[in-house]
């Protein structure tokens, strides 16, 4: 027994070193990596570039000198004027760019942004129209997820991003490539531009909402799933322990059986409205559908919002948008704000609550479980797509011919099963579709992507 505490006091104390190692040597070859990227980016020459040079040398010395081969000679001048022309304009180029943007320092022409459309950023360079062989290029990082395209405009090429995740963004680096029309010789720089820039989730088709403001327990509208709490206009077989004055005498006198009066299910409109959103896998089109809610003023007049990673109430429309672009940073498990959220709100009464959330399962599910049993009414869930896919094509060919750019959405199995989770819970759940607005009934109605237009 003795020896057994031992042995694992000792891996214990193994797996310890192992881990602080393995921190402590991170860093390192994380700062390793980024030198080795500078590296490459400051040498100027190609794979391509290098084997021209190599076979211009061996053409020169070992044929066109020592044994005075004119075709070979002729062939390797060429090959090395050529990688030296390029090399020049190349390195000339890159000089004068970064001369040029250190002196002109850019500035954003808008602060906000909006995913899924091309914006003009107000970044410009010249569009090297009159030096021949170099082309420019360019890409941002952060973000990652972001298509840049130098658009020709009167002699320079004006900036035109298209991202396709929502934030918040201090600064970008943008990694600047010039590079000769061979792919011979290239050079990159990077150039960093402060400023906050916040980035928005495209609304799509969703441009107007239906009002979202949850119905619970009232008198107002009669309702099969609604509570109890209406008139008493229902019949049912009297048991014993039923009060005496709720007998419907005049039923007994027809038909001789004991009918006592129920209260119908029905539904009034909550006047207040708590909305949350849980972020998680293909979460941008839930953004989305909070983004349009709140704007439009589809959770009513008297409402509070929250987001995962920001899980303190707000009514404030710009800040309820704020949280909306600042849930992206959040890496931790999804809903896991939800509790504190509603633990404030309730403070202040009663409210119906309306869940954002994306169509993938998570440890969201678990809090809405737990929230459905202990609230009042009916928890409304919201789930927004922008497409939904039978699953992945077959073969690998398939898959890279026919996969996009962008991820297409869930699988109809995954929205089908959150789908079915959630009506065990009794939730009300409302699928939306960003990219035509349309409120989807169930999961049987929504169309695949492999059969609508990008």
């Amino acid at each position: 027994m003795v020896f057994e505490l031992a042995d694992s006091h000792g891996t214990i104390a193994s797996m310890r070193l192992d881990l602080a190692l393995r921190e402590a040597v991170a860093p390192i070859l994380q700062r390793g990596r980024v030198l080795l990227r500078r590296v490459a980016d400051l040498w100027p020459f190609t794979a391509l570039g290098m084997a021209l040079a190599v076979v211009a040398f061996v053409a020169l010395f070992s044929f066109g000198y020592e044994k005075l081969d004119l075709v070979l000679l002729v062939l390797g001048y060429g090959g090395a004027g050529l990688l030296a022309i390029s090399t020049i304009a190349v390195l000339l180029t890159a000089l004068v760019f970064k001369v040029r943007l250190r002196r002109s320092p850019q500035s954003w022409s808008a602060s906000v942004f909006e995913t899924g459309r091309p914006s003009p950023t107000g970044f410009v360079l010249p569009s090297l129209r009159w030096v021949p062989l170099v082309r420019v290029h360019w890409q941002w990082f952060p973000p990652p997820a972001a298509e840049v395209e130098g658009v020709p405009e009167r002699g320079r090429l004006r900036e035109e991003v298209v991202l396709h995740e929502r934030g918040i963004f201090e600064t970008v680096t943008r990694r600047i490539l010039v590079e000769d029309a061979f792919g011979l010789v290239r050079v990159a720089f990077r150039e960093h531009q402060d400023g906050t820039i916040e980035v928005l989730p495209h609304l799509g088709g969703i441009r107007r909402l239906p009002v979202l403001t949850s119905l619970t327990g009232g008198e107002d509208y009669p309702h099969p799933m609604g509570l109890e709490e209406g008139d008493r206009l229902e019949l049912r077989r009297y048991v014993p322990g039923d009060p005496a004055r709720f007998i419907h005498w005049k039923a007994f006198g027809r038909t001789r059986k004991l009918m006592v009066r129920t209260p119908e299910r029905s539904l009034s409109r909550a006047r207040r409205t708590v909305a949350y959103l849980v972020t998680g896998e293909h979460d941008e089109a839930a953004a989305a559908a909070a983004r349009a809610a709140i704007e439009e003023e589809a959770l009513g007049s008297d409402w509070q919002f929250a987001a995962d990673g920001s899980p303190e109430a707000t009514s404030d429309r710009a800040e309820a948008l704020y949280k909306v672009m600042l849930s992206a940073r959040f890496r931790g498990e999804s809903g896991s704000g939800m509790r504190r959220f509603l633990a404030e709100v309730d403070r202040q009464g009663p409210a119906a609550l309306v869940v954002f959330a994306p169509p993938s399962t998570g440890t969201w599910i678990g809090e809405i479980a737990a929230l459905a049993q202990r609230r009042v009414g009916r928890v409304r869930v919201v789930i927004a797509i922008d497409a939904v896919r039978e699953g992945q094509p077959g073969s690998r060919w398939r898959r890279w011919l026919f996969s996009p750019v962008i991820d297409p959405g869930v699988t109809r199995r995954e929205l089908d099963h959150v789908g079915r989770v959630l009506g065990q819970l009794q939730c009300e759940v409302v699928i939306i579709d960003r990219v035509s607005g349309r409120i989807l009934g169930d999961v049987s109605r929504v169309t695949t992507w492999t059969q609508r237009a990008a």
